[in-house]
């Protein structure tokens, strides 16, 4: 039995270090038997007594646990109480980052027509900084441009933002809301780029091409609560 045991602990381990393996291994389009052969010469390291069947065994004891968990209802509850909005033609750049850049980053924003709709986001690393704004005003960092890493445009951004309710909790208070709506892009094979959250907000920028498919995803989470909590009727 304590040999078992720790071939369960160390497949969920295994299978928890690779999240879209885990979510395909619940819709049944990877074969166990085929997954045990691979992950036996990793368990074998630190329980030589496992063997293909048992290794199979917790594969398939830990997928049907986690097909039984359900989503929060605070989880649920937000999500439904959140809206869309999106914005086309904008570019993402990365500089290094250093005093030069911030500083023109800086100024830049005193230029962005905040009540025309303009974004600008901008992520900040140890070594790099990212801005996320309208392609139109890519002009505005050329400055910039001899401290650039990188370049990509024909993005779209959208963002998820959660309309507070009286006595509805908040999305920074609750865990897994954000790793939600990232698992479920990711299922479907769509690209995020970049990630930025906020105190009320989390926005997505995906390449243009995966635009619709990533909208139709979220709204579906947002539109699957509402009814779920009777919102949508």
């Amino acid at each position: 039995m304590l040999d078992l045991q720790k071939t369960t602990d160390l497949v969920k381990y295994e299978l928890e270090r690779d999240l879209y393996l885990l979510e395909v291994l619940k819709d049944g389009l990877v074969n166990v038997s085929a997954l045990a052969r691979k992950f036996l010469p990793i368990i074998q390291q630190e329980n030589p007594k496992a063997t293909i069947e048992s290794v199979s065994i917790a594969i398939k004891r830990y997928v049907d646990s986690t097909k039984k968990q359900k989503i929060s209802q605070a989880v649920a509850r937000i999500i439904a109480n959140s809206q869309l909005s999106t914005k086309n033609d904008v570019a993402h750049i990365t500089f290094h980052r250093n005093d030069y850049v911030i500083q023109q980053i800086n100024e830049i924003s005193r230029n962005i027509k905040w009540d025309n709709d303009e974004i600008f986001f901008i992520n900040q690393g140890s070594g790099e900084v990212t801005v996320i704004l309208d392609k139109k005003n890519k002009k505005l960092l050329n400055k910039c441009n001899r401290h650039k890493i990188e370049s990509t445009e024909n993005l779209t951004v959208i963002s998820v933002r959660e309309i507070f309710k009286e006595g509805v909790e908040k999305s920074i208070d609750i865990p897994g809301i954000y790793a939600y709506f990232v698992n479920q892009l990711a299922r479907r094979s769509i690209n995020i780029v970049s990630v930025i959250s906020t105190y009320s907000q989390i926005t997505f920028a995906v390449k243009n091409k995966d635009f619709v498919k990533a909208y139709e995803t979220l709204q579906g989470c947002i539109e699957y609560f509402r009814n779920k909590n009777g919102e949508g009727q």
